[in-house]
């Protein structure tokens, strides 16, 4: 008889195990495309506000701290306050189609940061800041004016897989110079002739 019991309550502990673990999968799993919908910004892992024509990123965005997917693509965002160094569990972030023309340096405290999309953005320079991200393996600026990166990007060369910078004003001595700097990973850039 014991034995029994025994064998009931474990497969109880089992069941109520398995219950608790795909709740918490399926909040880790929630997308949220309001703010309205929030409420406990703890349980925020997955935020898309894209198209939603914001001009800066709304501060409650920076109190959600498990935050791991950040949208914010397709805005008309013109700048990144200091305060999203504090999304320390970013894994994605999405700013393409903005009208950023700064990255703070505070960015670099991202550094479980995978995927950096700042595509379509008035850019020109990222801050050395950004050398931190040692777990960045995308980097996507197509479509920004950026031509170089700060010496200390080598620290990026064995995790990043891609650098994206097509339709970017590159010269041919640009490219070369992001090579020689950053051979590992593969690059999307346009054809440019070497011409005098």
């Amino acid at each position: 008889m014991k034995k029994i019991i025994r064998l009931f309550f474990t497969g109880v502990i089992i069941v109520a195990f398995g219950l608790l673990n795909s709740t918490l999968h399926a909040q880790c799993d929630k997308v949220y495309k309001s703010l309205k919908d929030v409420r406990n910004p703890d349980s925020v892992y997955v935020l898309r506000l894209n198209y939603k024509r914001l001009r800066q990123i709304p501060p409650k965005v920076f109190m959600m701290k498990n935050l791991k997917v950040l949208d914010l693509g397709k805005n008309f965002i013109d700048s990144i306050p200091p305060e999203i160094g504090n999304l320390r569990n970013l894994v994605e972030l999405d700013l393409r189609r903005n009208r950023i023309r700064i990255v703070p340096p505070e960015l670099g405290n991202l550094t479980n940061l995978r995927i950096l999309n700042l595509s379509r953005n008035p850019i020109l320079d990222l801050p050395d800041e950004l050398s931190q991200l040692t777990s960045l393996e995308q980097l996507i600026l197509w479509c920004t004016g950026v031509i170089s990166f700060p010496p200390s990007f080598v620290a990026l060369n064995y995790s990043l897989k891609l650098i994206d910078l097509r339709v970017c004003p590159l010269s041919w001595d640009d490219q070369q110079a992001i090579e020689d700097l950053l051979p590992s990973p593969r690059k999307r850039w346009d054809y440019v002739c070497n011409c005098k």
